[in-house]
């Protein structure tokens, strides 16, 4: 069996504080000293500044040299263009999984959509995000694609402020619930065109809203 490789200090370092960022916990304008981020991530310097620069090329933050780095964070232009990728990736990974799922993956994917639907009439939407990821999760990995699956898991994290606005108006879960309906019916018949018709028209919807959610999170 094939060892895993336990994560870099350096690897940890950017993952922490890249999440801290995508969570809000440092909100956009804010200045991050790396003297007090490496004392407060209990690190040296090197891990802190090799983690500024690669947000950097992420757009998370901005770094004036010899000053401080400013955070980016979420912006509307990077929902838009995370959106856009997923509209077109999302329903080819969908339309391929259609041809590969197996029936235990599709009994799999009906239990999650009854659970949804029972975190949605207990109005928890902590639970009802969780399960709505792994439905769209369960039918990328289907696809058995790699880079692709790869792709789509990199822009996750981007978008969790973004569907957790999205999943607590009422209207859009119940729409977004019906769709992921007719999602799994279609996978069920292994009908790849109608999966792909359904996923677009699915995605386009969430799309719609861009600017009255995004207008939430900046006011959040």
């Amino acid at each position: 069996m094939e060892k895993i490789k336990p994560i870099s200090i350096r690897e940890t370092t950017f993952l922490k504080l890249r999440q801290a960022i995508l969570d809000g916990f440092y909100k956009p304008g804010e200045k991050l000293i790396e003297s007090k981020l490496a004392e407060m991530f209990g690190v040296s310097r090197t891990p802190i500044r090799e983690a500024l620069h690669r947000l950097e090329s992420e757009d998370l933050v901005k770094i004036h040299p010899r000053k401080y780095c400013e955070v980016i964070g979420i912006t509307k232009d990077s929902i838009r263009e995370i959106n856009l990728i997923r509209q077109q990736l999302e329903p080819l990974a969908g339309k391929i999984a259609a041809e590969k799922i197996t029936d235990d993956q599709l009994d799999y994917l009906e239990k999650l959509l009854d659970l949804a639907e029972f975190h949605h009439s207990k109005k928890d939407s902590e639970n009802l995000i969780k399960v709505h990821d792994e439905f769209h999760k369960r039918i990328i990995n289907a696809s058995e694609m790699k880079k692709l699956i790869n792709i789509l898991e990199n822009i996750h994290d981007y978008i969790v402020s973004f569907r957790k606005s999205f999943l607590t108006r009422e209207n859009l879960v119940e729409r977004s619930l019906s769709e992921h309906r007719e999602i799994y019916h279609a996978l069920r018949e292994r009908d790849s065109h109608r999966v792909y018709e359904i996923y677009s028209r699915h995605l386009s919807g969430i799309a719609e809203y861009e600017n009255v959610v995004l207008d939430d999170l900046n006011q959040s």
